[in-house]
């Protein structure tokens, strides 16, 4: 590998094992325990290093969603491989409570603050928000297969009602998702968490009167 290569590979390994760690202080300290310093610290590597990949705080953040960003499009994918397989079983709202619920737990509950952390910095950041967009419109696409998928074998549904099933779906999905972060979880297992967006979805269906 050419030396100009080979240093662009060793450049970027070391923005993502800073990120890394950027994403478990912001987990488990808020945004207010992220800094240079103790991302260094927390990678074991000499002072000044965080600030030389990234050099302002926000640039730091930047990164940090960024590389969010790409370990959930990472995780969707390997969902999306393993939906693709009916024999392992990880189909359906079944399948995608059980998503959910591992965002409840170690080591993916970090993550999750993580996430939610950065989305309320977001919300005054349209760069930062920008980095983190893949990931939610991702999210919300896997729903919406969700969603569609439950209805396989019902004949033609409209795509209204699949946005409205899929929105309300994305609403419950973010409820206990904080729950998680607040430490006080809306529902206990992936077997109650389907039986609740299958009553959502079908609930939906159902024509108003």
């Amino acid at each position: 590998m050419p030396i100009a290569a080979r240093r662009k590979n060793d450049a970027q390994a070391r923005r993502r094992q800073l990120a890394d760690v950027a994403i478990e202080l912001l987990g488990t300290g808020g945004a207010r325990g992220v800094s240079h310093p103790k991302v260094d610290v927390g990678a074991g590597v000499p002072a000044g290093t965080a600030s030389f990949y990234f050099r302002t705080r926000r640039a730091l953040l930047l990164g940090t969603a960024e590389r969010l960003t790409e370990l959930d499009l990472e995780d969707l994918q390997r969902l999306t491989e393993l939906s693709s397989d009916a024999a392992g079983g990880f189909t359906g709202t079944a399948g995608f409570a059980e998503l959910v619920m591992y965002s409840g737990t170690a080591p993916y509950l970090t993550r999750t603050r993580a996430r939610y952390e950065l989305i309320l910095h977001a919300g005054r950041d349209e760069e930062l928000m920008a980095a983190l967009r893949s990931s939610v419109e991702s999210f919300y696409r896997l729903i919406r297969d969700v969603v569609a998928g439950w209805h396989r074998g019902q004949g033609p549904v409209p795509d209204d009602v699949v946005d409205a099933q899929a929105r309300a779906t994305l609403a419950l999905v973010n409820g206990v998702m904080l729950s998680f972060v607040a430490g006080r979880p809306l529902v206990q297992s992936a077997a109650e968490l389907e039986h609740l967006l299958d009553g959502l979805i079908a609930g939906l269906a159902q024509p108003r009167t």
